[in-house]
């Protein structure tokens, strides 16, 4: 699997079930990924934890659980993570 800047010009294939969060399309750059997915969690407010500081962990919405999982929230280090198992499970390099 390429790393790096060759792995941030490549593109995945969006299913069905990814379209609530990362929008309408068939296809999306993977640097696009992250920033798509920040932007649903910060539009729908799905930071969570005590204080400011403390916002590490995020709730996991309908729209966001066929990629996730069923946990109701996902740590921050975790997300990518998650996202990147869905992935490559799907086959959607």
């Amino acid at each position: 699997m390429p790393r790096g800047q060759a792995l941030m010009k490549r593109t995945v294939k969006l299913t069905d079930e990814m379209q609530p969060v990362f929008g309408p399309g068939k296809v999306i750059k993977v640097s696009d990924l992250n920033k798509k997915l920040w932007a649903y969690i910060k539009k729908h407010k799905l930071m969570t934890g005590e204080g400011p500081l403390m916002k590490r962990s995020i709730k996991v919405t309908e729209d966001m659980k066929p990629v996730f999982g069923s946990k109701a929230t996902v740590k921050i280090g975790e997300m990518m993570k998650l996202l990147w198992v869905y992935i490559k499970k799907h086959k959607l390099f």
